[in-house]
């Protein structure tokens, strides 16, 4: 079986297993839906006390935030658990993705499907409709295109960097408060746009951790905002690029991961 048909076979059963218990379900999405409608309240709020948020206005704000939750939905919905991989390294359940004659790593992410990325993506679509109809924008076929380039992207690049700083649990043992320190940096820019912080944040979300790319640069493009940026006006059509990179990058430092591995027992 090639690696997409035993993925796709592996999610149907993860999803046939979380649908066991389907109270758990309908409350997981509506307490997600709620806390997504609280942030772009205080998106809402946060830029009305300003007369000038660097050039940004309020649906301009939501709208980057869409971009960015459409991106992360489907990484939470596929890949979440990904960063829970150094719990299957510590309690030495890792060996099992190992002993199968298939892909460790289809194995691994398909192990889960974290249905509350339903509800982050009924958020993203339900925000990116306000934000175009309140802003007034006319797209072509290559906006639509870019915009769909853009949100797998952003579900790439999310899902690269996890797997890379996850990994780091084969040398360490753990890897969480890895993982926290970089959503903590992930959650500035899906709150605010990046021209708003300083050079060294800037260069960080950029190209040490290019989470910039996920809704901040596609957004520039979108919404007609290029300028913003000057001379470095490509990196606005950059993020399928990167994500590329991300993906080539990742997939080193898991073969690399994996040879350093030597199970629990040592």
């Amino acid at each position: 079986m090639n690696p997409i048909s035993l993925y796709l076979r592996l999610v149907r059963i993860a999803i046939k297993a979380r649908m066991q218990y389907r109270a758990d379900f309908v409350t997981g999405i509506l307490g997600v839906i709620v806390m997504n409608v609280v942030n772009i309240s205080l998106i809402g709020i946060l830029v009305s006390r300003f007369a000038d948020l660097n050039g940004w206005t309020i649906w301009e704000v939501v709208f980057l935030y869409s971009l960015w939750i459409l991106g992360h939905s489907l990484f939470s919905l596929f890949m979440w658990h990904i960063r829970t991989l150094e719990d299957y390294l510590v309690q030495g359940t890792f060996d099992q993705f190992l002993l199968r004659p298939a892909s460790a790593f289809v194995l691994f992410i398909g192990r889960e499907v974290q249905y509350l990325g339903i509800a982050d993506f009924a958020i993203g679509v339900s925000g990116m409709v306000l934000a175009y109809s309140n802003l007034r924008l006319t797209w072509g076929p290559v906006e639509w295109g870019f915009l769909v380039l853009a949100i797998l992207a952003g579900t790439l690049i999310e899902m690269t960097l996890t797997l890379m700083i996850s990994s780091i649990a084969f040398w360490t043992g753990r890897s969480r408060r890895a993982n926290s320190l970089v959503m903590q940096v992930n959650v500035m820019v899906q709150y605010y746009p990046v021209d708003i912080f300083g050079a060294f944040f800037r260069v960080l979300v950029t190209s040490v951790i290019p989470v910039a790319f996920m809704n901040y640069y596609p957004a520039l493009m979108l919404l007609g905002k290029v300028e913003h940026i000057g001379a470095w006006w490509p990196l606005a059509y950059a993020s399928p690029v990167v994500a590329l990179m991300m993906v080539g990058l990742a997939a080193g430092v898991w073969q690399l991961a994996l040879r350093q591995y030597s199970s629990a027992g040592g």
